[in-house]
């Protein structure tokens, strides 16, 4: 498509309703951030004060209302899973209308105009240079904002497995599945068991957790009372696992992804 019809296409101006227990530190703040991949421009955020969570206006360029809206929650849902990793916070945002999730929790945490704007940044760049740490926050802010045991469990686990499917090191360990993939990303991060995070020489757990994944996915395990109350016992240790795995590979995982890139190049295209 020429360059002069990308930037004939209309503006438009798209309201979000993000639902959480966040605030801001002053009524509205407003920010400008560079969106878009192949043709970049810079946009102007609004963000207001809700009972329920925080308003958010900006301009988002495309052919039609609803490409507009898709747009619009696409990047700004790249930011609130940063933010969401960053705080912890579960924070949900309507795909199709600006309507706020209830709020049943009165104490919020406010974030600020610099959290604002590096969240917007580094969702962005991680969408355009690290795709698999934006698809794994992706699924780890959608195991937040689920009240539902199952669908947290199999969030958190696709967090992990967004990135180590693709970073594992090659060897005969890890031809023999998702479990030893995870363990060698594991072991790439933190060197060897006696280092693993949250569960430190229990590596049993990562089998656990992935058989209740499994199990619930694909039927092997029945939906009653008893195991969603040992799931539930469990979950808070996965949920703390997962975070702090992608916290540490927010910050170092980088070198052990551009060593990984060329043989992902080769071998999942499908995946880009």
């Amino acid at each position: 498509m020429p360059t002069n019809e990308r930037q004939a296409l209309p503006e438009w101006e798209v309201e979000l309703a993000i639902s959480g227990a966040i605030s801001l530190e002053r009524n509205s703040i407003t920010l400008n951030v560079e969106k878009g991949e192949s043709n970049p421009f810079t946009t102007t955020i609004t963000l207001s004060k809700s009972k329920n969570g925080v308003k958010c206006v900006l301009i988002a360029r495309a052919y039609d209302q609803e490409n507009a809206n898709d747009v619009a929650v696409y990047f700004v849902g790249q930011a609130l899973d940063v933010l969401s990793l960053h705080l912890d916070i579960p924070i949900h945002l309507n795909f199709f209308r600006p309507e706020f999730r209830e709020l049943s929790n009165h104490v919020k945490r406010i974030i600020n105009q610099e959290n604002w704007l590096e969240s917007f940044q580094l969702g962005r760049f991680y969408s355009l240079n690290r795709r698999y740490l934006s698809r794994a926050l992706s699924w780890y802010r959608k195991g937040l904002v689920s009240d539902d045991p199952i669908d947290r469990v199999v969030a958190f686990w696709s967090a992990l497995e967004s990135i180590c499917s693709n970073f594992f090191e090659k060897n005969v360990r890890t031809d023999f599945g998702i479990i030893n993939k995870v363990c060698n990303c594991f072991d790439q991060l933190w060197e060897n068991t006696n280092n693993w995070k949250i569960i430190p020489n229990n590596p049993e757990i990562i089998n656990q957790f992935h058989d209740f994944r499994n199990g619930f996915s694909h039927g092997f395990l029945r939906v009653d009372i008893e195991n969603i109350r040992r799931l539930s016992l469990d979950l808070p240790i996965y949920q703390n696992l997962v975070r702090q795995f992608l916290l540490d590979w927010e910050s170092n995982g980088n070198e052990i992804e551009d060593r990984a890139q060329p043989s992902i190049n080769e071998n999942s295209p499908q995946l880009l």
